[in-house]
């Protein structure tokens, strides 16, 4: 539906424009000419249609099989003049036709209607600056949109409307005047300025039927593939490596990485409260005017010279990210309580954008490149038991593009730009404080969590910001004080922390069959904060497939630290039970085209068994105590001479000094054994996972006492990986070593999900 206000903003304006930035020429092979269109999806890859690769490489338009391995030349309008740009082929859908009833089949050269058509191109060189990536939104019906001929010509414009669209194609009708989708147009993006985004991909143009022309024939309609449908689409291509999957950053150098996305549908009663409020606080037409052209201003939006409407106002408000932030400062000190409802009004519609246009440069001008460095960090740390970090992607330079220092700063920019983007969107930590106030939002409380790792003078910048923003979200000074605080103690205990972080992943297994366990997982970044659970797993999972998670947890988890050679301890907390269960040897079971993965090789592998300190709740005191003599404690080796549990309770009772206990007995007695050790609060027991007994004694001793005590993890480690690299597959290693490993300083996390999240009362 229309809003009747909706003249006021101009169609086809600056974002518009913009949109040219992505479009993609794509060549004919053997005469350079322009036989279609595309659009650039960012890191290096090209979203077109597989009949315009077909017409560039002179093949069948609707040939099924990809060309793979012959390049296709593409070129960017909107960047000066050059040389095409070889591509390749990554995604490939070919066109088809529906079956009623039936397997869809092949599509044929002058077929009436198809569907599919996609390929992805991924680009064998860097791109040119001005290029940027497309943004991308839902198509729906009655949606105005744009497209451009494979020229990017501005005059080559065509507009239109959607007509219908469903799960397989559209169809965008045009007036019979100005320009028509032609030929040159298919594969392009069909811009749509309401949302200030593309809503879908030009597939071709509806031909009338052979015969006679007939007036009530159709004309002037497209066929179209709706974005919903190509992400569809390309997910199912076998590995598929897209951005296309969420979209791409917006036009704009402060715009959300939201803008365009298809906002939830407003509420009639919240519209209707928005405009009451909008029409009450503006009621005069010069006020209205002002704040208006402001508005339009700092969102970056071709206006009229004209007042502007209430429901003109309104509109922009509540499907513009950043819009009522940004129309709040204005209104801050004249109506607090006026204003501060509007922003509820805001969140109830879901609008994205915390911060307003101004709020969002001030902060990134604050971050110099060693601060946005260190965001994630700081983010990670003050949010220990959010969701939010499990879907960001890991930062990384494109695998297809040379390193560039302009680029890495872009990229550097684009990463705290999405952080930001997404902390924006939690909108607290905590309960009220103090009466009733809002809560702390999550980007005020990793700010001053990175405001701590600065010095004086860039912390004092970094707080005058935090200051403004709780004043204008009404946030009291004493919550943001006390989130102030909590940052200041994180950052005491980060300076004192001596080398690089030591990063722990603590897993719990439950077996439920044989061979299969649940799993839970906690994360501690060693930095000083607290763990944050991020796997909870209901579902029985076999070693090869936990192997493959929690490697791809770690290696996520982990890419903050930079390139420093850290290896994260990974513990397994079993019951006393299972801890035979070789986890150390684990495999991911690579095939030959993987790289595989054995856990004890690739982490300092422990095991942990908190259940026996439950069980023996005055085990508590021993373990500490014996953990506090970790370094100059004694050793104790059980060999076959001891059988029994009493002898064991003798030697600990007489030496509570004994830390570290190496198990070499019979077998059949080391589980009774081990179970005093753990009863005792004894916190490093080493083992040999092979059957024999009393010949590797020696073996194991020289392995805990070759090296600092605290070390022992790590050289554990490095063991298990020289001894595949010894073994021939046929042969067993000498030793297999397993480790009991029970930190006193960093007792294993509680079972626990926090993520305070949630919305707090309107």
């Amino acid at each position: 539906m229309r809003v009747k206000g909706r003249r006021w903003l101009r169609a086809g304006g600056a974002a518009a424009a913009g949109a040219r930035q992505s479009l993609v020429s794509v060549l004919d092979a053997a005469r350079g000419e322009i036989v279609g269109s595309g659009v650039y999806l960012g890191e290096g890859q090209v979203l077109t249609c597989s009949h315009v690769v077909n017409d560039a490489l002179g093949r069948d338009l609707f040939a099924q099989d990809e060309p793979a391995g012959t390049p296709v030349g593409v070129a960017f309008p909107y960047a000066a003049p050059g040389a095409a740009i070889p591509a390749r082929t990554v995604g490939w859908i070919p066109a088809r036709r529906a079956v009623p009833g039936g397997v869809p089949q092949p599509a044929r050269t002058g077929e009436f209607l198809w569907y599919g058509d996609l390929a992805l191109l991924e680009l064998t060189t860097g791109v040119p600056a001005p290029v940027r990536p497309m943004n991308w939104a839902r198509m729906v019906e009655g949606q105005e949109v744009r497209a451009w001929h494979g020229s990017g010509q501005p005059f080559s414009y065509a507009d239109g409307s959607v007509q219908s669209c469903d799960e397989l194609v559209g169809f965008v009708d045009s007036t019979l005047r100005g320009a028509a989708i032609n030929p040159g147009y298919s594969g392009g993006p069909l811009w749509c300025e309401e949302q200030g985004a593309a809503v879908g991909v030009v597939l071709g143009v509806m031909e009338p039927p052979p015969g006679p022309f007939h007036s009530h024939q159709v004309t002037r309609r497209t066929i179209v593939l709706p974005w919903q449908t190509v992400q569809a689409e390309l997910g199912t291509v076998d590995g598929q490596r897209t951005t296309a999957g969420s979209g791409a950053s917006p036009v704009g150098p402060h715009a959300h990485p939201d803008a365009g996305r298809p906002l939830d549908a407003v509420d009639p009663a919240t519209r209707h409260s928005c405009t009451a409020l909008v029409a009450d606080l503006l009621a005069d037409p010069g006020r209205r005017a002002e704040h208006g052209l402001r508005l339009a201003q700092e969102l970056g939006l071709d206006v009229t010279p004209d007042v502007p409407a209430v429901d003109d106002i309104v509109e922009i408000l509540l499907t513009r990210p950043r819009a009522i932030a940004s129309f709040v400062e204005g209104l801050i000190a004249p109506d607090p309580g006026a204003a501060r409802k509007l922003l509820a009004l805001g969140r109830a519609a879901t609008v994205p954008g915390l911060l307003s246009v101004r709020e969002h440069s001030w902060l990134l001008d604050l971050m110099s490149k060693d601060v946005r460095d260190r965001f994630p960090e700081a983010a990670r740390e003050a949010l220990p038991h959010t969701t939010l970090f499990d879907d960001l992607p890991a930062p990384g330079q494109s695998p297809v593009q040379p390193y560039d220092p302009a680029a890495a700063r872009a990229e550097d920019d684009e990463t705290a730009v999405r952080l930001i983007a997404a902390l924006e969107e939690f909108w607290g930590d905590s309960a009220p404080v103090p009466d009733g106030s809002p809560r702390v939002p999550a980007l005020l409380r990793a700010v001053e969590y990175l405001a701590a790792t600065c010095v004086p003078d860039r912390m004092q910048r970094f707080w005058e910001w935090s200051e403004q923003v709780a004043r204008r979200l009404g946030v009291a000074s004493e919550a943001l004080g006390e989130r102030r605080a909590d940052a200041a103690g994180w950052a005491r205990r980060r300076r004192k922390r001596a080398g690089p972080p030591s990063p722990r992943l603590t897993v719990r297994l439950t077996p439920c069959s044989a061979n299969t366990y649940r799993c839970e997982a906690w994360y501690d970044a060693g930095t000083g904060g607290d763990e944050r659970q991020v796997l909870v797993e209901d579902e029985p999972r076999a070693p090869a497939e936990l192997v493959r998670l929690l490697h791809r947890i770690l290696v996520r988890e982990t890419v903050s630290i930079g390139p420093a050679p850290v290896v994260p301890l990974l513990e397994v907390l079993l019951d006393p039970d299972h801890l035979d269960v070789p986890v150390d040897q684990w495999d991911n079971e690579s095939s030959p085209e993987e790289l595989p993965v054995v856990l004890g090789a690739e982490y300092a592998v422990v095991v942990r068994c908190p259940d026996a300190r439950r069980r023996a709740p005055e085990s508590l005191r021993h373990w500490q105590a014996r953990w506090a003599e970790l370094d100059n404690g004694a050793v104790l080796r059980l060999d076959q001479r001891h059988t029994k549990q009493l002898q064991v309770y003798g030697l600990l009772k007489e030496d509570l000094t004994v830390a570290r206990v190496i198990i070499d007995c019979a077998p059949q007695h080391r589980a009774a054994l081990r179970a005093v050790c753990l009863a005792l609060g004894v916190p490093v027991i080493v083992w040999d996972r092979q059957e024999p007994a009393g010949t590797r004694g020696d073996q194991l001793t020289g392995l805990l006492l070759n090296g600092p005590a605290r070390g022992l993890p790590h050289r554990v480690r490095r063991h298990r990986a020289r001894a595949l690299a010894e073994s021939d597959g046929t042969v067993t290693a000498a030793l297999t070593p397993a480790l009991m490993w029970d930190d006193a300083s960093r007792p294993p996390p509680r079972p626990l999900w926090i993520d305070p999240t949630g919305e707090e009362p309107m």
